[in-house]
C-alpha cells in the first residue's frame, strides 16, 4: 500500500502519534527557528510559545540540538522523498519544454510555500550545521539518479534543449530562480507587494529561454 503523502511538514507532524506537549514544542520550535534562527532562539521562548514548561521541553528533547534534529530528520527522510515520488508521478507524459517548466515551477513553488518554515531552517543551518549538511548531501545523492533518468531525460527527448545544457545547468537555472523568488517573498522583501502568478509566469519564460530553443 502506498504511503499517504502530505503536502507540508505540519500536516505530517499532526498525523504522528505523540504527546500534546511534544507536538506543541515542535511546532513552536519550527516557527521560532524559522523566524529568529536556531542560534537566536532560546528554549525558554520555545516553551513560552508552546504553552509548556522548559522541563517539558527537556523531557522530550535533551538538548536544543535534539529539537532541531527532530524537525530536520523527518522533513528530509520522510516528507521530501514521499513528495518527490508524488512529483515524479505527476510529470506530463508528452510535454513541451515550456509545459515541463510550467509544471516544475508551479509544483515546486507550492511545495516551498507549504513548507516555508522547515525550508528556511534547512537553508539557515546547511552552511553551519554539519549534520544538516550531511542530510542534504545524502538526499541529493539519492535524488540525482531520478532527476537524470526522469526529468532531464524527458527534457532531452523533447529535442529543443540547448546544446551544452547539462543536468546541473538545468537544475541550477530552475532552482536558482525559484529559491531566489522564495527568499525574496519570505525573508528579504516580504513587505513588497507581489503578483505571484505574474512573477511565476515571468520566471517560467526566463527559464524556458535559458535552457531551450522554444519560443
Amino acid at each position: 500500500m502506498k504511503q499517504e503523502i502530505f503536502a507540508s511538514y505540519k500536516d505530517w507532524l499532526n498525523e504522528q502519534k505523540m504527546p500534546k506537549g511534544k507536538r506543541a514544542a515542535l511546532l513552536a520550535a519550527l516557527d521560532l527557528f524559522a523566524k529568529n534562527g536556531y542560534d537566536g532562539t532560546a528554549t525558554m521562548e520555545i516553551a513560552k510559545q508552546a504553552g509548556v514548561s522548559q522541563a517539558t521541553i527537556f523531557k522530550y528533547f535533551k538538548t536544543k540540538d535534539d529539537l532541531l534534529r527532530a524537525i530536520m530528520i523527518p522533513f528530509v527522510n520522510n516528507l521530501l522523498p514521499d513528495y518527490k515520488d508524488d512529483f515524479l508521478d505527476a510529470i506530463p507524459t508528452e510535454p513541451t519544454i515550456r509545459q515541463m517548466v510550467h509544471f516544475f515551477i508551479n509544483n515546486r513553488y507550492e511545495f516551498l510555500k507549504q513548507n516555508s518554515e522547515a525550508i528556511m531552517i534547512f537553508f539557515n543551518e546547511i552552511i553551519t550545521n554539519a549534520e544538516v549538511r550531511t542530510l542534504f548531501i545524502q538526499f541529493a545523492q539519492q535524488t540525482e539518479p531520478q532527476f537524470l533518468e526522469v526529468i532531464y531525460a524527458k527534457l532531452t527527448q523533447i529535442g529543443t534543449l540547448r546544446s551544452g545544457m547539462t543536468p546541473m545547468a538545468v537544475f541550477r537555472t530552475i532552482g536558482g530562480q525559484l529559491l531566489t523568488y522564495f527568499f525574496q517573498r519570505e525573508k528579504l522583501l516580504p513587505f513588497v507587494a507581489a503578483d505571484e502568478a505574474a512573477d511565476l509566469a515571468l520566471i517560467e519564460t526566463i527559464v524556458v529561454h535559458a535552457i531551450s530553443t522554444e519560443e
